[in-house]
């Protein structure tokens, strides 16, 4: 087959470039992977290069069978011992040949996910750190972090905010020792020791950057530094480097892609040629329109401007709730109407955080639809939302053993796995009278419960052991009588910080952390929807709901829906006939933790840009007015990237009831008593009144949430006198003031509006 069939004029430019470098600008849907695989059959028909002397790397297996395919199928041959891989493989291939060179045996193994997650659990024993505390997967993901931008221990060392940092770095230290005692190398060190062998080994590197006489590299925006120094070491005899990317498709700051790769590529080879690819043959041209100038906001890319022969095409319909129950029956009401009577239909919904899926996989379930979540967990089997359950089960049953194991160091709160075998080896047999001094009844004398209190009363086991499980015993004879006292979602406030579970991801700082955050605060906003359905709100109701839908998630996740929900991340790479992208609310998408630095804004930009090319027919962005935060409803603005887009592209559905609120499905409670918080003291003025009154549907928002009248709302920007610009992250009414949390540059800073000085930004 001819290697130039079927290729467009821009396309057939980059396929017959031969000598020096090229840029090739490939917006989305514009067929790059046709380009590559084409450019290399090319190379090979023309006798500019044998199949061995051409390397292509792209980050997927699939990618790379997927190119590989391609060429053979143009080539009519096989191109078996070709160098078309992963980076991984490529590097792996290259050590298995020259590892001596650097002292590495050849015979080395190469450590999976699961032998990463058996090594770090050895380490974080043989260190006595509970692995509730640092969790195996988060050590490893913090580490990877460290070594995709080339960070060694210190990197930890230096980060100064706690004795997480040099707890961190011990840790570095013992897992880089383990990998190197049991002559393994993970997947990152394939990269990292493939560039040490480069830099230290130059017949190696002068051998096969002669071999390689031409080297491709696709989706060269997602690069990291280490595989930058690789291209670059295995380029530089010949220089005929070819890199296929688009500057705003790179969503992967965050996993250590550096936009600098591909932004600075005519610095490091000023005689590139560049080619851009903005022929799209994905989506309509109203579709392509909107995404184009959401993205032209952005400071540091490559101008280019995408067309297809699909003029026209339906406008953008946009939808913005009363709240996000009523944008989430839209998103129901939109995905059912768009695959009834289409077979081969698939609706995705994407979303920023996956805090976010709660409500709509609500909606989906009560509508029958069956749906599955890609890329990850559904809400209700998340593990921060799992140790939440086991909380509350305990308040009614403090001799569920499976729940007590699964809380009773969660947070770590000094009970090992030493404190709970000494507990286990309790004989309860006969439970003295004392035992009711705990205020709970004992049906059930074998409980690790009533071994427990045991162990404290009659003194079994060691005095530091006795003080951590007393704490424990008392944490939840309290929450008890909370529960007993205030409404489900106060109680659980109260149970998530008085237990520390907040406060310990708080510290923790990391990305995951933040999700699972936000997860526990969507699960407290649902306590607040349950209470407003059911006349008959109870602790005991709602843990049979979340029990119940858990196993409902599994019979709705069949493999065959028509309905994908997902992360805006886990979209890369993939396509729909229709996308519904929820969320479009500043705080939301984009998301606040981006207000404070421009690189991370230009990312959440460039994160919507991606997430509106996915879609080849309809387009469909929601939003809501007010969200509930914590179990608090907040007034929500528009997201700014709706202001960047068109409205002549824009078709607005108004909500069926604008007031706020619809139906009875939505109510609310009267503020009488304040509201709960993440960040303070969340019971308002003088406690609060058991009664609980369901307000008319037609209520106003003012009446929920008086602080948006002055401007003060999550999210908002604000100048201090003395600190300068933050972002509000809470906004808490008091008696006769509102206390508010601001983010600054200087860190957090509690605040009292009143005598604050604050002036909105």
């Amino acid at each position: 087959m001819d290697p130039l069939t079927g290729l467009n004029p821009e396309q057939r430019e980059a396929v017959l470039h031969i000598d020096g470098a090229l840029l090739i600008l490939a917006g989305a849907g514009s067929g790059k992977t046709r380009v590559i695989a084409q450019r290399i059959a090319y190379l090979i028909s023309e006798g500019y290069a044998q199949p061995d002397e051409v390397l292509a790397v792209t980050f997927t297996n699939k990618a790379a069978e997927e190119m590989r395919t391609r060429v053979e199928a143009l080539l009519g041959r096989s191109m078996a011992g070709s160098w078309i891989s992963t980076f991984h493989a490529l590097c792996a291939r290259l050590l298995r040949r020259e590892a001596t060179a650097i002292g590495l045996p050849r015979d080395f193994v190469i450590y999976d996910s699961s032998d990463q997650v058996s090594l770090m659990k050895q380490i974080l024993k043989e260190l006595q750190i509970d692995d509730s505390a640092l969790p195996p997967r988060q050590a490893l993901s913090k580490i990877s972090h460290a070594k995709n931008t080339m960070q060694g221990v210190d990197f930890f060392r230096s980060q100064g905010w706690s004795q997480r940092g040099e707890q961190m770095a011990k840790v570095y230290e013992k897992y880089t020792q383990g990998l190197t005692d049991n002559g393994a190398l993970d997947f990152d060190d394939l990269l990292l020791k493939a560039v040490e062998l480069l830099d230290k080994a130059e017949h190696v590197r002068a051998r096969y950057a002669e071999r390689f006489r031409f080297v491709m590299v696709d989706e060269y925006q997602d690069t990291n530094r280490p595989q930058y120094h690789l291209v670059q070491r295995l380029t530089e005899r010949h220089r005929n480097l070819a890199v296929v990317g688009d500057p705003d498709q790179s969503i992967y700051r965050w996993r250590g892609a550096d936009l600098r790769n591909i932004l600075d590529f005519e610095q490091d080879f000023p005689e590139a040629k560049i080619v851009k690819l903005e022929r799209n043959y994905r989506s309509t041209q109203i579709i392509l329109d909107a995404a184009s100038a959401v993205i032209s906001m952005n400071r540091n890319r490559k101008e280019k401007r995408l067309w297809t022969e699909r003029k026209g095409g339906d406008r953008i319909k946009y939808f913005r709730g009363s709240d996000e129950l009523e944008e989430a029956d839209f998103i129901t009401r939109t995905a059912s109407a768009s695959i009834s009577g289409v077979p081969d239909c698939t609706v995705a919904v994407l979303y920023r955080t996956n805090a976010q899926s709660r409500v709509i996989e609500d909606s989906l379930m009560r509508s029958g639809l069956a749906y599955k979540v890609v890329g990850g967990v559904r809400f209700y089997e998340r593990k921060e939302i799992k140790d939440a359950l086991a909380y509350l089960k305990l308040l009614l049953n403090p001799h569920d053993d499976i729940s007590l194991r699964r809380v009773i160091n969660v947070p770590t709160r000094g009970i090992g796995k030493g404190v709970m075998d000494a507990v286990d080896h309790i004989s309860a047999d006969e439970a003295p009278p004392l035992l009711a001094a705990s205020g709970i009844a004992m049906p059930a004398p074998r409980s690790l419960w009533t071994k427990l209190s045991l162990a404290i009363d009659d003194r079994l086991v060691t005095p530091r052991a006795a003080a951590s499980l007393k704490t424990f015993r008392d944490l939840i004879v309290g929450l008890q009588d909370v529960a007993r006292r205030e409404l489900l979602s106060i109680a659980l406030g109260k149970l998530l910080d008085q237990s520390g579970y907040l406060q310990d991801l708080r510290d923790d700082k990391s990305e995951d952390s933040q999700n699972r955050l936000d997860n526990l605060m969507e699960l407290v906003s649902a306590a607040r929807e349950y209470e407003g359905r059911e006349p008959e709100a109870s602790l005991g109701g709602f843990t049979d709901k979340l029990s119940l839908l858990s196993e409902v998630d599994e019979e709705q996740g069949t493999k065959d829906a028509q309905i994908w929900l997902m992360t805006l991340h886990a979209a890369k790479g993939l396509e729909f006939p229709t996308v519904i992208m929820a969320g479009l609310e500043e705080g939301v998408f984009p998301h606040s933790r981006a207000f404070d630095e421009e690189d991370e804004l230009d990312e959440e930009r460039r994160l919507c840009y991606v997430g509106m090319t996915r879609a080849r027919t309809q387009l469909v962005l929601t939003g809501a007015a007010r969200r509930r935060v914590f179990g608090e409803y907040q007034s929500m603005e528009p997201s700014r990237f709706m202001d960047e887009v068109p409205p002549e592209l824009v078709e607005r559905v108004e909500p069926l009831f604008p007031a706020g609120g619809y139906g009875n499905y939505q109510s609310s409670f009267r503020s009488d008593f304040g509201r709960a918080s993440a960040y303070g003291n969340p019971y308002g003025r003088g406690g609060r009144t058991r009664t609980r009154e369901r307000e008319a549907s037609t209520f106003a928002y003012e009446d929920e949430d008086q602080s948006s009248l002055l401007g003060l709302r999550l999210g908002a920007k604000v100048r201090h006198p003395q600190f300068g610009v933050g972002t509000i992250l809470s906004v808490e009414e008091l008696a006769d003031d509102v206390k508010l949390v601001v983010r600054f540059s200087v860190g957090p800073k509690t605040l009292r509006a009143k005598y604050a000085k604050l002036e909105m930004v």
